[in-house]
């Protein structure tokens, strides 16, 4: 028996070895996000208190504007295939990437409301939008604009949400990814491979372009996008948001939801919940479609998109 145990331990310590070597040979591969990597990747920047913004800016700047919010791991570029129908609609089109997504800044500080609400803030503010204007939020995004609308009503003209976070169940995996240090090493092994493997289930099936996969790659290999998503299951509340769609749910801004049936992150069970707080929601339901129907079927949201924003 004391074999054993004596075995078992060197086991055990063994393999903490070799998880604390495969951590800190994954985070020494990591490039820093700096003005010199900004120079050479190009695009628009807006610089905020808390950093550098990563954006879009597309349609006529005399259109009405409507920003496009992305979600919890996969950054603006989920955006791509929708925007050419928002702009044939007659928008102008503002995308842009979550601190800690893309290529925005990845500050280390807590990823919780008051972040996600400033970088609206600071985008309006920034780029001088008249409102209000139409938010639209996907997954996370959908919490986002939600929780900034209740805090902000008077800048919102109607909000649209796809497969919007916010009444999700705790089946125990959250706590586990956000558990002390276990969190840590989780999300540095295995947060990059999380997000990826979405995409790259669309693109072998034909729903997304392959270039997706390329554009995911860049931004992850920067040090930073891992501990943003982990930061922001500890300290962002995208399960529970109920007592900010009631606020909203006292206003008289237009919502409507658009979901899939067979969406496994976001379950479509969500709606009946979200109906109660929120009294002017409308519902377009997508049969079979996962919650990756953004890219992963882009054409049938916009679609359903521009059926619910109607005529600018």
């Amino acid at each position: 028996m004391g074999r054993f145990l004596k075995y078992l331990a060197w086991t055990v310590v063994i393999l903490l070895i070799i998880a604390a070597g495969a951590y800190v040979v994954t985070r020494a591969g990591l490039k820093e996000l700096n003005a010199e990597a900004r120079e050479q990747l190009g695009g628009l920047y807006l610089q905020t208190e808390r950093g550098a913004l990563s954006y879009t800016r597309e349609g006529n700047p005399e259109a009405p504007s409507i920003i496009l919010v992305h979600g919890f791991s996969t950054p603006k570029f989920v955006w791509e295939q929708v925007t050419p129908y928002l702009l044939e609609a007659g928008y102008q089109v503002i995308t842009y990437d979550h601190f800690g997504r893309g290529f925005s800044d990845r500050p280390a500080v807590a990823y919780d409301s008051a972040l996600y609400q400033s970088e609206l803030a600071s985008l309006i503010e920034g780029l001088k939008l008249a409102t209000p204007l139409t938010l639209v939020g996907y997954s996370m995004g959908g919490a986002n604009v939600v929780d900034y609308s209740a805090s902000h009503p008077e800048q919102i003209k109607q909000l649209v949400l796809i497969a919007p976070a916010g009444y999700m169940p705790d089946n125990g995996s959250l706590s586990i990814m956000a558990a002390p240090v276990l969190g840590e090493w989780l999300s540095t092994l295995v947060g990059k491979q999380y997000a990826y493997a979405g995409i790259e289930a669309e693109v072998r099936a034909g729903r997304a372009p392959e270039d997706m996969l390329p554009k995911f790659e860049a931004q992850a290999d920067y040090v930073g996008y891992t501990d943003a998503m982990l930061s922001t299951l500890r300290n962002f509340p995208m399960g529970d948001l109920s007592e900010r769609y009631k606020i909203l749910g006292k206003t008289d801004i237009p919502v409507t939801a658009i979901w899939g049936t067979a969406d496994k992150i976001v379950p479509y069970s969500g709606a009946v919940q979200m109906a109660k707080d929120l009294p002017q929601l409308k519902l377009i339901t997508i049969e079979d479609a996962n919650h990756n129907m953004t890219f992963g079927q882009a054409a049938v949201v916009a679609n359903s998109l521009t059926q619910a924003l109607g005529n600018p």
